[in-house]
């Protein structure tokens, strides 16, 4: 709000002001310790439980996607469940903990590099501003990274019945032969999906949520089998009397010269 209205008086001892109420709530905590362990133990378990059942659901996701590709059937969401539980479930088991801690580390360094720009700059607007936009940007950077790194795994372990361990190994693998490209694919979808659910959010109350983010679960969903298939040169369905053949061999001049339609 200070930055909207050029509150120039806040914004110049926002950094002072900011560390102030850091110390308070320090102290609250160290007051409370009991309370606010207990606290964030019921929230982690909150997150957590949270985390394992939507990524259930993109897992199922994922093999309605690979079933259409593949050989254009149509899977009912309930079968795919049920078929694919324990292997959704070794991968949650493995993957949530691994990104929450992942994610907590990721709000930190944004948070500590938030702080050291407000320090650093001495003019106290375009400090705020500065601060926020480049924490935000570092925010995607490190989401971007974890959605590259891990792009093959859930389709390796759909697609080719990979196990946990070899999916890993074939998604770091798959991952470091074109990671540039992934990265600034995620990079541009992620900042799509962040300013489509923030303005969608902003516009109708909360209410378009109900919609744009399972799109978004959707679309991340998409780019991963799509480019799956196409480093993997497998052909797969685009309509039902469409499929795309990757050609023997690459052409790295023109990407679609790879593949008959």
């Amino acid at each position: 709000k200070a930055l909207a209205s050029g509150d120039t008086a806040y914004l110049s001892g926002f950094a002072e002001e900011l560390q102030g109420k850091v110390s308070v709530l320090l102290d609250f905590i160290r007051e409370k310790t009991p309370n606010v362990v207990f606290f964030c133990v019921f929230f982690v378990v909150i997150v957590l439980i949270s985390k394992f059942l939507s990524g259930m659901g993109s897992f199922v996701c994922g093999k309605l996607l690979d079933n259409k590709m593949a050989s254009y059937a149509k899977t009912s969401f309930s079968g795919a469940f049920i078929s694919l539980f324990g292997k959704a479930a070794l991968w949650q088991i493995v993957y949530v903990p691994l990104t929450f801690v992942y994610d907590l580390c990721v709000l930190a360094l944004c948070y500590l590099f938030f702080l050291i720009l407000l320090n650093v700059i001495s003019f106290a607007v375009l400090a705020s501003f500065a601060a926020l936009m480049l924490s935000i940007a570092l925010f995607l950077v490190a989401q971007t990274l974890k959605l590259t790194l891990f792009n093959d795994a859930v389709p390796s372990m759909i697609s080719d019945k990979t196990n946990l361990r070899t999916a890993f190994c074939n998604s770091f693998r798959f991952t470091r032969e074109r990671f540039s490209l992934l990265f600034s694919t995620y990079l541009i979808t992620a900042l799509i999906i962040m300013c489509l659910n923030v303005l969608c959010a902003l516009a109708t109350f909360g209410a378009a949520l109900l919609i744009t983010l399972p799109m978004s679960y959707v679309m991340l969903s998409c780019i991963q089998f799509v480019s799956y298939y196409t480093f993997g040169r497998k052909k797969y369905f685009l309509t039902q009397d469409t499929i795309i053949q990757p050609k023997e061999g690459k052409n790295r001049e023109n990407f679609y010269d790879d593949f008959e339609i």
